[in-house]
């Protein structure tokens, strides 16, 4: 299973949100299988991590790159501790993007032990820049 940590990293324009997201190969494989679910379907995939953050997964006609944002249930924060409370990490993209990415992590999954960062999708396939960093660590099995 997918663990997920999550960290606030303080840059020159702002405070961000950066994602660490742990799995064996297998992992990244079942997080594949839930993508294309999501691009087959009409509605919300979730992926079930050990973490408290889970991913939930969109198809989105309109979003031709990919955007990734933690969020609440509703998207509504009414204070600061809603802000903190954010616990769902929303993918969100059209069927030929979250194609490209579910193709990603399959090719993640082979790799072998190490890690990857999400800007390497980004070269080939558009990653919103208003999206938070990813880094994939594969673990050995």
């Amino acid at each position: 299973m997918l663990r997920i940590e999550y960290r606030k990293l303080h840059r020159p324009n702002g405070l961000i949100d950066d994602f660490v997201i742990y799995g064996l190969p297998i992992d990244y494989l079942a997080f594949a299988a839930i993508l294309e679910a999501a691009i087959n379907s009409q509605k919300a995939e979730t992926v079930r991590t050990a973490s408290l953050i889970q991913i939930e997964i969109l198809s989105d006609s309109e979003q031709t790159e990919l955007f990734t944002s933690l969020q609440n249930r509703d998207d509504f924060y009414s204070s600061m501790a809603d802000w903190e409370q954010r616990n769902i990490l929303r993918i969100f993209g059209d069927r030929a993007v979250l194609e490209a990415f579910r193709l990603f992590l399959i090719d993640l999954s082979v790799r072998g032990d190490g890690y990857s960062y999400i800007s390497e999708f980004s070269k080939e396939f558009g990653y919103s820049t208003s999206s938070p960093q990813w880094r994939f660590h594969i673990q050995p099995t």
